[in-house]
């Protein structure tokens, strides 16, 4: 009952008086809320690390809901089997190693980027969190359960590398064993995995009570945006 009273009390949000400004709930994703201001701040930080400007339209913000609609499944889920998160020093950690790689360690020149996109080193450094949290969900969850044989590795390298004229046949099976084997591996694991999870995601969607209170935010009739944004 008190859930129920919470999201009562958070959808009056969306319905208060005219001039009054307030974080409205969008969506409803079984007793989580998602609302008007995550939307956004999806978007500001998809377009910050994409270096891509920033995007409120109609198909941005379908997206940027739907991604939010899974993380809402997952961090459901993670609470429930008690996955482990990503703790504080962790996440500073991370935000460092980001602007090492993008920002050769400048944090003044990050700050100045991400204020540009309306957002705060703690924004990121929140994302970095969750991204964390995602990956650990990833490999607990569905990554034992994926098996990579030789053949598909070979099938692989066949498919992806190029060979040259020189490298005969078993030449090129030597070379994916002894010199990418780890990596293509660790891509067909990785890619079996998420499509495990793609298909793990379809079916919450199914079970778990979605409601759109901004109802120009539910996808397509047609065919909802993926995590690449694409229809299905």
């Amino acid at each position: 009952m008190r859930v129920l009273n919470l999201q009562v009390g958070l959808l009056l949000l969306a319905t208060a008086s005219p001039g009054v400004l307030v974080d409205g709930v969008a969506i409803t994703v079984g007793t989580s809320v998602i609302t008007r201001s995550e939307i956004e701040l999806r978007i500001r930080l998809m377009a910050f690390q994409n270096d891509e400007k920033t995007d409120f339209s109609l198909a941005s913000r379908q997206q940027a809901a739907q991604r939010l609609i899974d993380q809402k499944l997952v961090e459901h889920e993670m609470d429930v089997g008690r996955y482990p998160r990503v703790e504080a020093k962790a996440k500073e950690a991370l935000l460092t190693d980001y602007a090492k790689t993008n920002y050769k360690s400048d944090t003044g020149a990050m700050a100045v980027a991400l204020k540009s996109y309306g957002l705060t080193v703690q924004n990121l450094e929140d994302e970095l969190g969750l991204q964390a949290d995602l990956l650990t969900f990833l490999n607990l969850r569905f990554r034992p359960a994926v098996q990579v044989t030789d053949q598909d590795i070979r099938k692989y390298f066949t498919e992806h590398y190029n060979q040259g004229p020189e490298k005969t046949k078993q030449q090129a099976q030597v070379g994916a064993l002894r010199e990418v084997r780890a990596q293509i591996e660790q891509q067909l694991t990785m890619e079996r995995s998420n499509k495990e999870m793609d298909s793990w995601l379809q079916d919450q969607r199914k079970t778990v009570a979605i409601a759109y209170v901004e109802k120009d935010l539910a996808p397509d009739k047609q065919g909802e945006p993926d995590q690449s944004g694409n229809k299905k």
